[in-house]
């Protein structure tokens, strides 16, 4: 008997994967900015729908779709005049991308060339 109830325990996540499979995968991020000096700054993304503490929720769900959830391929802002200040950002995300894990570190040499490269997503 046991054995058949463990048995069930271990199926039922099978069986609710099938079912849900209709549903679009979840999307749940947690993005963070540590600026030397300022400290950490960080937000919740959702999508699909765009929800979530940030501020540009939806059009940074757009950019995200844009680069096919590749944070390396983020589509940025128009090209614009960003000092040679040099005062390092480091722009984090992680959790999932439709079902998928991401996780992205990457440092820029301040935030305007972080918010050229990255657009609206690193933008809180």
């Amino acid at each position: 008997m046991a054995s058949l109830f463990a048995s069930g325990l271990l199926a039922a996540p099978l069986i609710a994967t099938g079912t849900a499979s209709a549903a679009p995968p979840e999307t749940d991020l947690v993005l963070a900015v540590h600026e030397e000096g300022t400290g950490v700054e960080s937000t919740r993304l959702t999508c699909d729908p765009a929800a979530g503490e940030h501020r540009l929720a939806r059009a940074a769900c757009g950019e995200i779709e844009a680069a096919g959830g590749d944070f390396t391929r983020l589509p940025g802002t128009d090209p614009q005049v960003c000092t040679f200040d040099y005062r390092p950002v480091t722009a984090v995300a992680f959790g999932s991308w439709r079902g998928e894990p991401v996780r992205y570190v990457q440092e820029f040499p301040n935030r305007c060339v972080m918010e050229q490269e990255t657009g609206t997503v690193f933008s809180f």
